[in-house]
């Protein structure tokens, strides 16, 4: 059982509090910093909430927070989002791998190829939200119940502190 607790940490623990943490930090602007204290609190707040576009923003944060909200921001929608970055990113990766050179990469080029690509994007989305049975082929998980233990109070944390860490800078901002 210590070994599980121990491989629970390691492989999904630390991950989860990274992810949910840098979540929040990168996605929260100076204007718009979120109030919640929790992230049942913030999954409300994200779903009332109206982003302003900010011109001095990264288009990568933007898509960012749009992913974000479209997720839900609780645990089960950071989980599905790491489950489908996860998921693109193997999927890239063996399409790269597929092809045998750069001349057979542009012949394949065509909208055969972006209606495969819309398809499999949809596809990775419903295998994203099934992700307890996603990470199970992935993980060496012997007690489900311990990885999700874990993973929910690994969440639960990261957001507590980015969220105490966002408020803060934004008191810092304020008061100088």
């Amino acid at each position: 059982m210590i070994i599980e607790i121990f491989k629970a940490i390691t492989l999904a623990g630390i991950p989860i509090a990274l992810f949910s943490y840098y979540l929040i930090i990168l996605t929260s602007t100076s204007e718009q910093t979120p109030t919640a204290s929790n992230s049942k609190e913030l999954k409300k707040e994200l779903k009332n909430k109206t982003f302003i576009k900010d011109s001095e923003e990264s288009l990568f944060k933007q898509m960012l927070r749009k992913k974000y909200i479209k997720f839900g921001g609780g645990f089960y929608g950071v989980l599905t989002f790491i489950t489908y970055i996860h998921i693109e990113i193997n999927q890239v990766l063996d399409f790269i791998r597929g092809f045998s050179g750069f001349k057979n990469f542009i012949d394949s080029i065509g909208l055969s190829m972006a209606v495969n690509f819309f398809i499999e994007a949809i596809m990775n989305l419903v295998l994203a939200f099934m992700w307890p049975i996603y990470w199970a082929k992935y993980m060496p998980i012997d007690s489900l119940w311990v990885w999700l233990i874990v993973a929910v109070i690994a969440h639960s944390l990261a957001t507590r502190y980015a969220l105490f860490k966002a408020k803060n800078k934004k008191l810092d901002d304020t008061s100088s």
